[in-house]
């Protein structure tokens, strides 16, 4: 992290700034909705040095008002609200600042045990700890009160999850009976302050040159803390999507901060705040992944559509709270803080399940349809993309991706495993050369080994055993596509065709019987007359070609019928027959399907197909062979002990 560094005379106006524009002027004592009793610019009588500072500050008080601060400092901490109220000096702006930097020297104390520079990071972090209390990040250790995450993170000079920590997890607690949205919390308050000063600790070394790797950083914070960040933005700020709570904390702090706004710039929604990160990151996947570069653009992906491993894990809730029991309104607020952070550095090899699920709010939620971005970086990660025209990259490791539906595509390489719910998109294999190559699929020459394909080029083979197509490189490395069918990902597997088999035969009708239609089970023949009407509506093929393609469509779905359980809907989308099968319904996922390219097998005999599936038909209904079971003669019988 490269500090925004200041000169003494600079840091001590803007930490003025900050801290005033934040506070308000307090003429007299009063408890602001905190229970404390707090005066000038914020500042509170809870505390057992207040003698200490008015003295250092000079300002001039009555006999009487020394007694009462004396009195404050000796009195038992929960008696000092109740005194500091009956404090009857009245301060005017002079004498608060006189206060102010009489009393800042402890609430530095964080930050110079950091080591932080003057800055304007440094302006923040004081900002936050004078509201906050010193001990609240330095942690209070007879209290059960560990040091604040934040603390850790500007230790390791990771500002974005700095920025994170100061803006949506250094806020406090409520009195546990006035918890958000109870009308008397004080937590949307104090939302607006954060905001104000993550703006001022800022996100971004320089938002205007940020580098691929802070990028990164940036949205493996977002990734880490995806789920705490929309909360707190659906309730007090704007969502990613640009949804804004009934009263946008955000927007408030715009109106009453304006000299903070002045210095530092409008204070930004989350969506602004990662602009810079988006716009680098995709520059930098476009630069390592050319073969892609026209879909890795702004327009395709709006900031809260980029997933990527995050490198680490949050602490686990379980853990947090047998770590602090206590229920008071302190440990009320660490557990929710320490439940938001994580005490793993970043591993470049992390085990991370990405997952772009998103739904709607509501009695009838259902899943929101966008195009995402995952990436899986490295590590043995699982991607998985649900409706809309994804992007998954796997990266180093052995990843999984599973696409929903839509148009996905999938970058992978050796050791990987893909599957797809609807079979449309693409698969790419990341080779050496750093190109993401199209896997297009391969022929079968007469003699080779059976369902064995060979690209073009020499480059890949294509094995396939039932529904698992396997594919190989000249190197030896192989990736694997579940719940593959014919024609799925663009993969088109052609076989030799059969000697002496007529392509070019009279288009007319074929005799049903002699293809062995009239033999198909009542089920299967309802299947195969669906698939009929279906081409037959769509057009464009002669009778023969229409048989052909319900005869291998019917082969398809029996092939895969332990997936594919029902045919619930037969219909053609773009250029395929898809038989599909919804266990929760048509718009839930997972969704299941059988499809063939029309192209593909328009001139396939439909005699083959149904000679193909009559075999599969008596395989299905061979009783499975007995396993002969010997007995060792020394072995115990069954039932000894």
């Amino acid at each position: 992290m490269d500090y925004r560094e200041l000169t003494q005379e600079e840091y001590d106006r803007k930490l003025r700034m900050v801290v005033v524009g934040a506070e308000g002027l307090h003429a007299r004592a009063q408890d602001v909705g905190d229970g404390r009793a707090t005066i000038g610019w914020g500042y509170t009588f809870n505390r057992d040095n207040n003698v200490e500072i008015w003295r250092a500050s000079g300002i001039e008080l009555t006999q009487r008002e020394w007694q009462t601060l004396a009195a404050i400092d000796a009195a038992p901490a929960q008696d000092r609200t109740r005194l500091g109220l009956t404090f009857t000096h009245r301060m005017n702006e002079a004498d608060s600042d006189r206060l102010l930097r009489a009393s800042m020297a402890e609430y530095e104390g964080p930050a110079t045990a950091l080591g932080m520079p003057l800055s304007d990071e440094r302006v923040a972090l004081v900002s936050l700890t004078y509201n906050r209390g010193a001990g609240m990040l330095n942690g209070i250790h007879n209290r059960d009160i560990p040091e604040h995450p934040i603390m850790d993170a500007i230790r390791d000079g990771d500002r974005a999850e700095a920025w994170f920590q100061m803006r949506y997890n250094c806020w406090g607690s409520d009195p546990l009976t006035d918890q958000f949205p109870d009308p008397d919390s004080v937590e949307p308050g104090l939302r607006k302050r954060r905001f104000a000063e993550a703006q001022v600790f800022g996100l971004y070394d320089d938002p205007n040159n940020v580098t691929p790797d802070e990028a990164r950083s940036v949205y493996r914070m977002l990734q880490l803390h995806r789920d705490e960040i929309d909360r707190v933005e659906r309730n007090f700020g704007v969502t990613v999507e640009g949804e804004a709570a009934n009263r946008d904390r955000i927007a408030q702090a715009n109106r009453d901060y304006p000299a903070l706004v002045g210095e530092y710039g409008r204070v930004q929604n989350i969506a602004d705040a990662l602009e810079p990160a988006r716009t680098a990151l995709l520059a930098d996947l476009r630069r390592s992944h050319q073969d892609l570069a026209d879909r890795l653009t702004n327009e395709n992906f709006n900031v809260g559509q980029i997933y990527l491993d995050p490198g680490r894990d949050l602490r686990g809730a379980a853990e947090v709270d047998r770590e602090h029991p206590g229920d008071n309104r302190a440990q009320n607020a660490v557990r929710r803080e320490q439940r938001n952070t994580t005490t793993e550095d970043v591993d470049p090899n992390h085990e991370a399940i990405i997952d772009s699920r998103r739904m709607t709010r509501g009695q009838n939620p259902r899943e929101i349809d966008s195009n995402d971005l995952l990436i899986g970086e490295g590590g043995n990660d699982t991607l998985r993309a649900h409706r809309g025209d994804d992007i998954l990259i796997g990266g180093a490791g052995r990843d999984r991706m599973e696409g929903g539906i839509g148009r996905d595509t999938y970058v992978a390489d050796g050791g990987d495993t893909i599957m797809d719910s609807d079979g449309r998109g693409e698969l790419r294999w990341r080779n050496q050369r750093g190109r993401d190559e199209l896997l297009s699929g391969g022929t079968r020459a007469e003699g080779d080994p059976a369902n064995t394909y060979r690209s073009a080029n020499g480059e890949f083979t294509y094995r396939l055993d039932g529904t698992t197509l396997t594919v190989s490189n000249t190197r030896g490395e192989t990736m694997q596509i579940e719940n593959y069918a014919r024609g799925d990902l663009g993969i088109r597997l052609q076989d030799a065709p059969a000697r002496g088999n007529d392509r070019s035969a009279d288009p007319g009708a074929q005799d049903q019987g002699a293809l062995g239609i009239d033999r198909l089970s009542p089920q299967d023949r309802a299947v195969y007359d669906q698939m009929r009407s279906a081409v037959q509506a769509r057009g464009g093929y002669n009778e023969e070609q229409i048989q052909n393609i319900a005869a291998a469509g019917l082969l398809e779905f029996k092939r895969r019928e332990n997936v594919v359980r029902e045919p619930q809907d037969v219909t053609i989308h773009g250029d395929r027959l898809f038989t599909s099968y919804f266990p929760n319904g048509r718009d839930r996922e997972p969704n299941y399907h059988a499809n063939v390219r029309l192209e593909d097998v328009a001139n396939t005999p439909a005699r083959d197909s149904l000679q193909q599936l009559d075999a599969l038909n008596r395989q299905q209904a061979a009783p499975a062979p007995q396993q002969e079971q010997r007995q060792d003669q020394d072995a115990p019988t069954r039932g000894a002990r």
